[in-house]
């Protein structure tokens, strides 16, 4: 035990002292942070009012008005200043439009809206834009035409605009969670919590399990293992390396989690601003997030230390890790099978399958919290294959640890089995 627990600490103080641990460590929750926030901070601050200039040929009605209140109410990006300029029967309202180009004022006007003759009968209307791409301003203004539109034609059929504007009110549907826990509002966050941690978990194990995998091939390179193996047995090198490693991905959890809750109070008064409400992680979770990530490390990082063994370059591993590393991305290509129905018989199944259940079932535990002879069942699988995983890895790993220049071959594998 004693010989382990230098391996673990070797291991663990040589990956954390490094710079790209570091480096790794600090910017990942921070460009995390910032694609979350820039967004918001974009959205709610915008780059400054668009000014239009509307070419009214002949709306009439309050269509104009109208329009403007309801660009006002809609949430853009930035403010949106509508100037009205009415077109005179004798005008061509195009000729009109240009002339308008043309004056020195057109540097900070963004567009210009034509609302013709006819416009409620047969909407014809155009917008002339420098920007085309400003896919927010167009949407807004799209949205206030039809609006406008359509409550001047309801004022026109005699009815008045408060019961036109109680008829076109939109539904809010909305949504809410029921379950074991009671009942909680629903805005999509359940599947925004399921989805970061499934891609924690497959980073994480993706990224150690490599590394593993390159601290094997670095010893045999470096014929260091020669020197370790004649004082300590491959299974307790092995089972340092694993321990030691994993390790440092927990520290990195660590670090993370207690710099997200640093910025919980950033966060919060974000969201209040935007009527946003923060999620809430239960805690139990968060205990099963730490369980599954051991218990998939341990798996994946075990085989990726058995292909390390096998090889002696990475150039050599490339080929060999694809099959491991199929079985970590795999999840991430059918996850959706799972959020669309968490409770049906194939998402249960494939949620059970050791290579699978570090992302899958960590998923149904955040969007539906499943029975939990399902979970128990689960890890009980998984602590299984890892001892299978473990006991093949460690008759392999004895032998070809030592092995230089050349691969071995299945036939050659399954004998050192039988022999081991």
């Amino acid at each position: 035990m004693e010989k382990i627990l230098v391996i673990i600490r070797r291991e663990y103080l040589q990956r954390v002292r490094t710079r790209a641990f570091l480096i790794g460590t600090i910017l990942t929750p921070a460009l995390l942070l910032v694609l979350s926030l820039l967004p918001v901070l974009v959205a709610t601050r915008g780059s400054g009012p668009r000014k239009i200039v509307v070419l009214d040929e002949g709306g009439g009605q309050g269509l104009f008005e109208s329009i403007k209140d309801n660009v006002k109410s809609a949430k853009t990006g930035g403010a949106i200043e509508l100037t009205r300029v009415a077109v005179p029967d004798t005008e061509n309202v195009d000729e009109m439009r240009k002339m308008l180009e043309a004056e020195p004022e057109a540097a900070s006007t963004s567009g210009y809206l034509v609302l013709r003759r006819g416009i409620l009968d047969s909407p014809n209307c155009n917008y002339y834009s420098q920007n085309p791409s400003d896919f927010v301003t167009n949407e807004a203004l799209q949205h206030a035409l039809k609006d406008a539109v359509i409550q001047g034609r309801m004022a026109r059929a005699g009815i008045d605009k408060e019961r036109s504007s109680n008829m076109m009110s939109p539904i809010d549907l909305e949504t809410i969670k029921i379950g074991p826990e009671g009942e909680t509002k629903e805005s999509g966050q359940t599947f925004g919590i399921a989805f970061v941690m499934l891609f924690f978990i497959y980073m994480t194990i993706l990224m150690y399990g490599i590394s593993t995998m390159r601290g094997v091939i670095e010893e045999k390179q470096s014929r260091i293992v020669e020197v370790v193996v004649s004082s300590i047995k491959p299974f307790h090198m092995l089972m340092g390396k694993l321990i030691g490693i994993g390790l440092v991905g927990l520290t990195q959890y660590l670090i993370w989690v207690l710099t997200a809750v640093g910025f919980t109070v950033l966060g919060v008064s974000v969201a209040a601003r935007m009527n946003f409400s923060m999620p809430s992680i239960p805690p139990s979770l968060l205990v099963y997030f730490v369980l599954f990530f051991i218990l998939g490390y341990f798996l994946f990082a075990t085989l990726y230390a058995l292909v390390g063994s096998m090889v002696s370059t990475e150039d050599e591993a490339q080929q060999l890790q694809l099959p491991v590393t199929f079985l970590i991305i795999l999840p991430m290509m059918i996850f959706l099978i799972v959020v669309r129905e968490p409770n049906s018989p194939l998402a249960t199944v494939i949620s059970m399958v050791p290579f699978f259940a570090p992302t899958l079932m960590l998923m149904r535990i955040a969007i539906i919290n499943p029975p939990l002879w399902q979970i128990l069942l689960s890890i009980l699988l998984m602590l299984g294959s890892i001892v299978g995983v473990v006991w093949i890895a460690s008759k392999i790993y004895r032998i070809t640890i030592l092995m230089y220049g050349k691969k071995p071959t299945l036939a050659e594998l399954g004998r050192w089995l039988r022999y081991a």
